[in-house]
């Protein structure tokens, strides 16, 4: 026994074992991204326990059936622990244990040799839901590798659209509900019980202080049962509804008069727009009755404040997908709940102490250091605008202007589309994509068109996959090199959840990296020193990268993360706050400086300025020939405790054991039929694929809809081909499509959810 673990035991022996407590938040990595407050007990540096900490701003709670489960998933032996570089075929599941120096030096000659042959657009990065925080970090690298932002990932298709359409409206990423404060609230496709609880607490405080609660859903969620009207619309016909609404609040002056003349930009327009679609008209889209669509429209104009709460259902629809959100946009702004009274506040960046900002996401990029050539041969240039350098130089400037800071764009809302990754790498057009760092996302199982996924990921044109993550995902076992990254548990965090929030947050690391596991930033930082611009990243430690980014407002990150967690401003920048260079109101930051209802953005990218609806790409409407072989209506994606997203799957993690099996759900009406019983294994099929699930009979769905759990796969299967750790039997991404004409002609998101299918019986299990 050496010195050091001797005077270890005998330090224990007289003394107890070291009790810590760290204060921490919950993340995606094993939790979510609702960053709940917690204290964490950690004993001579291993993780014991945590609970919710009552000082925390959000009241931190911690949920019942994933926080118990931290110790069982942090230590489970299918955790990556070392380095791994492939040796056998992709997908042989046969890989040799090597050491960081050596992986980072062979992936850094690999990228520098594939630039210097193909370009530096030949890389593509890939991301997943808020498992980092590095995203300032990661696009810093990016500008300096001279890559055009070939980023792609989930934001696509989960709120990073919305806050790009927001930049373009309103000029802000940032859209503050005030649920604690609203009379009304709407859940727009938002199973909060589910994928947030934490959010439906205020909610329910609100409901018993007598506001009002609108559900729009085509399933009844746990929250129809506290709801004052159920909105059961068909899938994918949101912006109908929602342009319905429009339409009776415009026709029955119930829109606040004095907002709309002072601060929207476009209201004859949308006035002129919205006229056709009327309730009579709108029934026959939605399935929903005329008269509730008035009842529902005027229960929200006339109960203000009022909020959305949204989740992403609308954000997964593909075509129309982004009109939706600019519906409800305008919703906010004719009703006056963008007012400073108002349900959902626009604010610009923060936090602000005493003028002065932190240095947030945007502010870490180096987008000048790419040059205009170069932007233009990021993916999707010409044709998805919104979510790129097209739409990045329109507002900037204003943005600028508006709020003195960086615009926050390149951090991660910055995205192309995935499907044109797939295909560059496919077919080497527009040039040839060699290069893939994944960092930690499954794409395999969170992005559409899985089976061309896994032909892009298996192909001889693709060079070098690099991926970064926890667990050997089926993802992860296409790679080249599998780098083990630290949780959020295992490093200290400063973030302003991608420039989402007017605010900056901390929270401390709570134990050491197991094995070998190195934070992200570690990465990035330590290929930028071998390909030449190591110099742009003098922080060594991400601790003293948070302590660069507070240290404008005289703070520390020990001080935050021990103290308050999070800073906000002092005085938030609004519309109403007073420019120091003109001593007028600062104005929204688009070219009007107000809430633009016809998007002179939008236009000047070359897109309708107004919302407007238009089919799914199936539907028994658009396509009424897929119809009569797949008549049911396929919704996918919707989120279902304890899991988050593909994580959580191993058995002995905790939360497996709660949730073995996927479920799709089926009404009676529809399950009789076709022999299914409750609990029976059942085929769902499009023209893609087909997926097994088990059959879970509710009243709670449309007779003509069916709803399929996404991101299912078995752990406990082999690694190597076939099974791919059980990647093909459930997941719901083998039946989804991302041909570009489906996607988004605005952000470019692909369609999953609204596509036709048909169901029926297993015969064998």
């Amino acid at each position: 026994m050496d010195k050091q673990a001797s005077s270890k035991k005998k330090h224990q022996k007289e003394n107890g074992p070291k009790k810590d407590i760290k204060h921490i938040m919950c993340w995606a990595s094993p939790g979510c991204h609702d960053r709940c407050g917690l204290l964490a007990t950690v004993e001579d540096g291993k993780w014991i326990s945590a609970k919710g900490n009552p000082n925390y701003p959000k009241k931190g709670q911690g949920c019942k059936d994933r926080l118990p489960h931290f110790e069982k998933w942090l230590y489970h032996e299918a955790q990556l622990r070392y380095p791994l570089k492939r040796k056998g075929e992709r997908g042989e599941n046969k890989w040799e244990r090597i050491s960081w120096d050596q992986a980072l030096d062979e992936i850094a000659s690999k990228l520098a040799a594939i630039k210097d042959q193909f370009g530096a657009q030949s890389l593509s990065v890939h991301e997943g839901t808020y498992r980092n925080d590095m995203y300032g970090i990661r696009a810093r690298f990016l500008n300096l590798f001279g890559n055009p932002a070939n980023v792609a990932g989930a934001g696509t298709i989960c709120k990073c659209n919305r806050v790009a359409l927001w930049l373009a409206l309103v000029g802000s990423g940032i859209v503050a509900p005030k649920a604690n404060q609203a009379n009304c609230i709407v859940l727009s496709g938002s199973n909060v019980t589910q994928s947030g609880p934490h959010r439906w607490i205020p909610v329910k405080k609100r409901l018993k202080q007598g506001a009002k609660l609108i559900v729009v859903d085509p399933r009844k969620i746990e929250a129809c049962s506290q709801a004052h009207m159920w909105i059961q619309l068909r899938p994918g016909t949101d912006t109908a509804l929602y342009m319905a609404w429009l339409n009776v609040i415009i026709e029955e002056s119930l829109f606040d008069e004095a907002f709309v003349r002072d601060w929207t930009f476009g209201f004859e327009d949308l006035k002129q727009r919205v006229s056709e679609y009327t309730p009579e008209k709108v029934e026959q889209i939605t399935w929903v009755p005329a008269k509730k669509i008035r009842d529902s429209a005027r229960m929200y104009a006339t109960n203000g404040p009022a909020v959305f709460n949204m989740g992403v259902a609308t954000d997964t629809l593909g075509l129309n997908s982004i009109r939706a959100e600019q519906a409800r946009m305008c919703l906010r702004a004719v009703t006056g709940n963008l007012s400073l009274k108002g349900g959902e506040t626009i604010l610009g960046p923060g936090p602000l102490k005493a003028g002065k900002l932190a240095i947030r996401d945007s502010m870490l990029q180096l987008a000048d250091k790419v040059s205009p050539e170069q932007r233009r041969k990021q993916l999707g240039y010409d044709r998805f605008k919104l979510m790129g350098w097209p739409a990045y130089e329109i507002i900037s400037p204003y943005f600028e202007k508006t709020y003195q800071t960086p615009f926050p764009m390149s951090g991660h809302n910055f995205l192309v589309p995935q499907p044109l990754v797939w295909e560059a790498i496919l077919t080497e057009k527009p040039y040839p994509m060699k290069a893939m760092i994944t960092w930690t996302t499954n794409m395999l199982l969170n992005s559409g068109g899985a089976k061309t996924i896994y032909k892009a990921l298996k192909s001889p044109n693709l060079e070098l996959h690099v991926v970064m993550e926890h667990v050997m995902t089926p993802t992860a076992l296409l790679a080249d090199y599998v780098l083990p990254i630290a949780s959020k548990l295992e490093k200290p965090v400063c973030h302003t959840h991608e420039d989402f929030d007017a605010n900056i947050g901390c929270c401390e690391q709570a134990i050491e990296p197991i094995g070998e596991r190195k934070p992200d930033y570690y990465v990035w930082r330590q290929l930028a020193h071998r390909l030449g611009f190591g110099e742009y990243f003098p922080w060594e430690t991400e601790e003293e990268l948070a302590d660069y980014r507070l240290s404008p407002l005289g703070l520390t990150f020990k001080e935050v993360a021990k103290g308050s967690y999070t800073v906000v401003s002092d005085k938030p920048w609004t519309y109403a706050t007073l420019h120091p260079e003109t001593g007028k109101p600062t104005g929204f930051a688009t070219p009007s400086g107000k809430v633009e209802l016809y998007s002179n953005v939008l236009e000047q990218l070359g897109y309708d300025p107004l919302p407007f609806y238009e089919e799914p790409p199936e539907s028994p409407v658009r396509t009424p020939d897929m119809a009569k072989e797949y008549p049911f209506i396929l919704i996918t994606g919707a989120n279902f405790r304890p899991m988050f997203h593909s994580e959580n799957r191993h058995i002995g993690m905790g939360t497996r054991e709660q949730y073995p099996e996927p479920l799709m759900e089926i009404h009676p009406d529809a399950a009789g039929p076709l022999g299914i019983a409750d609990g029976d294994w059942v085929y769902v099929e499009t023209q893609r694929g087909a997926i097994r699930q088990k059959a879970k009979l509710t009243q709670g769905i449309d007779a003509r809809v069916i709803n399929v759990q996404s991101h299912w796969w078995f752990p406990e299967e082999p690694g190597c081909e076939p099974w791919l750790h059980g990647l093909w039997p459930s997941n719901a991404n083998v039946l989804t499509r991302i041909d570009l004409d489906t996607c988004d002609p605005v952000t470019g998101g692909w369609p999953m959810r609204a596509l036709m299918c048909k169901v029926y019986k297993a015969q064998t299990i």
